[in-house]
C-alpha cells in the first residue's frame, strides 16, 4: 500500500516505541558480548590457536545476533509513516481515487461484499468461525469467550494450551515407558530404558516449545489453526512400543556377542562406572519452570483481552415506500455524493465495496422499473483500546522477561565455548597417548563423558531459555500490535418503477411564454442497513505497517446516525424542482418584453370581449383534443 501523505493525518503514533528500547537494550548486551568475545581472541591465538578460533566463531555468531536485534529495535523506534489510505479495506476497494492501493491491498482482504452484505442483512458476524480440530473444540469450550478474539490471539492461546497439553502427555507416556520397563515387558533392558527415554523425553518436549515460538508470528496467524488430538496419541503409543523395541534389541544383541572371559567383564564393568550419565532431570525441571512462568504471563494478558470483548450483532434498518417526482438515478447519485459524502473522516474518500450502478429497464409510454445496490464504509477512525494499568505492566514486563531470557541465553552460549575448548583439547590429548595404561584411559573415559555432559547441559539450557524468550517476545509483539478502528457501514438496496408525464404552465390564449416539463414520477421502496462497525487489525514494522487483514470484531446500532441520512435524502427529494422556471433577471426582462411587444399587437386590431377570448380558447382546446382522439 502507498504511503499517501495528507497534511492532516489518522492520529495513528508508534505503538513500539517502549518495546523497542527493550528489544534495542537487548541486542547491545548480546553484541557487547559476541565483542568481548571477539577481541579476547588475539591474546587466545598466542596460547591455542584452536582455542582462538573457537572463540571467534562463537563471538562473530554472538555479534550478528546482537546487532540483528539492535536493527529490529532500532527500526522499532522510527517513525511511524501512516498514509491516508490505512487500514486495509475489508472487501476489494471500488473507489476510483483508490485504484492503485486497492489493487495493492486485494491479497490481504479478509472479505468480499457478499459476505459484509450477509453480515448486515443477517445480524451476524462471520469472522467468529467455529474451531476445527478436538483439542481446539476443547480449548474453546474452557474459554468459550476465546472465540471472540482476533485471529492471532486466538493461535496464540491455542499453541500455548496444546503445548501444555503436549508436555502433561508426554509426561504420561515416559510414566507408561517406566512401567513397561518396571514390569519385565522390556526383558533385561529395562535398567537402560528409563536414561534413555528421558533423554528423548527432553529433546522432545524442546523441540516442541520452540515449534511454538516460531508459529506465533503476526505473519502466520491471519488465519485459525486447527488443533487435534494425533500427535498425542501417537506419543502414547511410541511410550508403549519404545520399550519393548529397545528389550528386543537388547536381547539380540546380547545373545549375538560371543561370551567374554571375567577380565573382559571386570574391565567393561570399570569403563561402565567411569562414565558419567548425562541426567536429563535438571533441564527438565528447568523446561517447565520457564514453561510455567511464561504461560502465566501470556495467559493472563489473553484473560484481560477476553474482558474487552462486547461482541455485538446489531443494525439499524429503515424499509419505507416514497412517492416523488424524481428520476432513480438522483438518488443514488444524492446518497453517494453528497450524504455520505459529508460523513467522510477527516476528507477521506469513502470506501465503496459495491458500486452504486442503478439498472433501469425501460418499457413502452414513459414507464419502466429500476433497481440499485449500494455497499460503502467510511474511513476507518482509530480507536485505542483501553487496557487496565495492571494488563499494561503485565505486557511490559512479558516483553522485559522475554528479552531478558534470551540475553541470558546469549551468556549461556558463550560459556559453551569454554566447554567445546576443554573437549577439543582433551581429544587432542587423547591422541597423542602411546601405550597409554588401563588406568590413564579409564581416566580419559571419565573425563571426556563428563565434558560430554557439561556440553549437553549447556546446550540444553541454551535451547530452554531461547525457545522461552522466543515465546514471550513474540506473544507480547502480538499484543502491542492490535489496532481497533470505528467506521460507518452501511447497505442500501433501492427497487421500484416509474413513469413519465407532462406539465405545462402558462397555456391561457394570450400568454406569450409557457414552460412545459417532462416529470418522472417514482415509486422507490428503498432497504437500507446500517451499522458502527469496530474492525481489528495488526500492525507490523516497515513499509506494509498496517497490511495486514482487518476484520470486524462487533456491530453496533446507529438509530440517530439512520435517521439522519434518512432526513437528508428525504430533503433532498422534498426539495426537487418539477416545475423549469427562470433562475435569473435577464430571463425576466426579455418575458417581460415579449409580453409588451404582444400587447401592443392585439391593441391594433379590434379587442375581444372577455367571453370571446374564453369561446376561442375552448375551440382551440376543442379542436386540440380531436386531433388527439383521431
Amino acid at each position: 500500500m502507498a504511503y499517501d501523505y495528507g497534511s492532516t493525518g489518522l492520529g495513528i503514533k508508534n505503538p513500539y516505541k517502549v518495546e523497542g528500547v527493550i528489544r534495542l537494550s537487548a541486542g547491545i548486551l548480546v553484541s557487547l558480548l559476541g565483542l568481548y568475545s571477539l577481541l579476547s581472541v588475539p591474546s587466545l591465538v598466542e596460547q591455542d590457536m584452536v582455542t582462538g578460533w573457537i572463540y571467534a566463531l562463537f563471538g562473530l555468531g554472538l555479534l550478528v545476533m546482537g546487532l540483528k536485534r539492535c536493527a529490529f529495535g532500532a527500526f522499532q523506534l522510527f517513525k511511524f509513516f501512516v498514509g491516508r489510505s490505512v487500514p486495509t479495506s475489508l472487501a476489494y476497494n471500488y473507489t476510483r481515487s483508490e485504484k492503485d492501493n486497492a489493487n495493492a491491498e486485494k491479497p490481504y482482504v479478509a472479505y468480499d461484499s457478499d459476505d459484509l452484505e450477509g453480515m448486515l442483512m443477517g445480524r451476524k458476524n462471520s469472522t467468529f468461525t467455529e474451531p476445527e480440530g478436538w483439542l481446539s473444540r476443547l480449548i474453546h469450550s474452557l474459554l468459550p469467550k476465546l472465540v471472540f478474539l482476533p485471529y492471532p490471539v486466538r493461535n496464540i492461546t491455542q499453541d500455548i494450551i496444546s503445548v501444555l497439553v503436549t508436555t502433561l502427555v508426554a509426561f504420561i507416556a515416559f510414566g507408561l515407558a517406566s512401567f513397561v520397563s518396571a514390569s519385565g515387558l522390556a526383558g533385561e533392558a529395562g535398567h537402560i530404558i528409563t536414561p534413555i527415554f528421558s533423554i528423548l523425553l527432553l529433546v522432545y518436549l524442546v523441540f516442541a516449545w520452540r515449534s511454538v515460538a516460531e508459529e506465533i508470528h503476526l505473519g502466520r496467524v491471519t488465519r485459525m489453526h486447527a488443533k487435534g488430538a494425533t500427535s498425542l496419541a501417537r506419543v502414547l503409543a511410541f511410550s508403549i512400543l519404545f520399550p519393548v523395541f529397545i528389550g528386543i534389541i537388547y536381547h539380540y544383541a546380547k545373545q549375538a556377542l560371543p561370551q567374554m572371559s571375567s577380565q573382559d567383564v571386570a574391565w567393561s564393568q570399570d569403563i561402565a562406572d567411569s562414565i558419567e550419565i548425562f541426567s536429563a532431570w535438571g533441564s527438565l525441571a528447568l523446561l517447565l519452570l520457564l514453561a510455567a512462568f511464561a504461560c502465566g504471563l501470556v495467559l493472563s494478558l489473553v484473560f484481560a483481552r477476553t474482558k474487552l470483548v462486547q461482541p455485538q450483532t446489531e443494525v439499524s434498518e429503515y424499509r419505507e415506500n416514497l412517492q416523488e417526482s424524481v428520476h432513480p438515478n438522483e438518488v443514488f447519485i444524492n446518497i453517494e455524493n453528497i450524504v455520505l459524502a459529508n460523513r467522510r473522516y477527516r476528507e477521506i474518500p469513502n470506501r465503496t465495496y459495491r458500486d452504486f450502478d442503478p439498472i433501469l429497464n425501460e418499457q413502452s409510454q414513459g414507464k419502466g422499473a429500476f433497481s440499485g445496490e449500494l455497499l460503502i464504509e467510511t474511513q476507518p477512525e482509530y480507536a485505542p483500546i483501553k487496557f487496565p494499568k495492571q494488563v499494561e505492566l503485565t505486557r511490559l514486563a512479558t516483553s522485559i522477561c522475554g528479552q531478558l531470557f534470551l540475553v541470558i541465553a546469549a551468556f549461556i552460549f558463550y560459556s559453551l565455548a569454554a566447554d567445546v575448548t576443554q573437549l577439543v583439547s582433551l581429544v587432542k590429548e587423547t591422541a597423542n597417548l602411546n601405550n597409554p595404561s588401563d588406568n590413564t584411559v579409564l581416566d580419559y573415559i571419565e573425563q571426556g563423558s563428563v565434558l560430554i555432559v557439561g556440553v549437553l547441559t549447556t546446550v540444553f539450557a541454551w535451547q530452554i531459555f531461547t525457545c522461552i524468550g522466543r515465546i514471550l517476545t513474540n506473544s507480547a509483539h502480538v499484543f502491542w500490535s492490535e489496532m481497533q478502528f470505528e467506521s460507518l457501514l452501511m447497505y442500501m438496496k433501492t427497487e421500484g418503477t416509474f413513469t413519465e408525464s407532462k406539465i405545462s404552465t402558462g397555456m391561457a390564449i394570450h400568454d406569450s411564454t409557457r414552460s412545459e416539463n417532462v416529470v418522472v414520477r417514482s415509486s422507490i421502496t428503498p432497504w437500507i442497513v446500517s451499522s458502527r462497525i469496530v474492525s481489528s487489525t495488526f500492525a507490523t514494522s516497515g513499509s506494509a505497517n498496517l497490511e495486514l487483514p482487518r476484520y470486524i470484531m462487533s456491530l453496533r446500532k446507529n438509530d440517530q446516525e439512520l435517521d439522519g441520512i434518512v432526513g437528508e435524502i428525504k430533503g433532498f427529494l422534498q426539495g426537487r424542482e418539477t416545475i423549469a422556471g427562470f433562475k435569473n433577471t435577464a430571463d425576466l426582462q426579455n418575458a417581460d418584453n415579449i409580453l409588451q411587444v404582444n400587447q401592443a399587437s392585439r391593441q391594433a386590431n379590434e379587442p375581444m370581449t372577455l367571453s370571446e377570448a374564453e369561446k376561442a380558447a375552448g375551440a382551440l382546446r376543442d379542436n386540440q383534443v380531436e386531433k388527439n382522439d383521431k
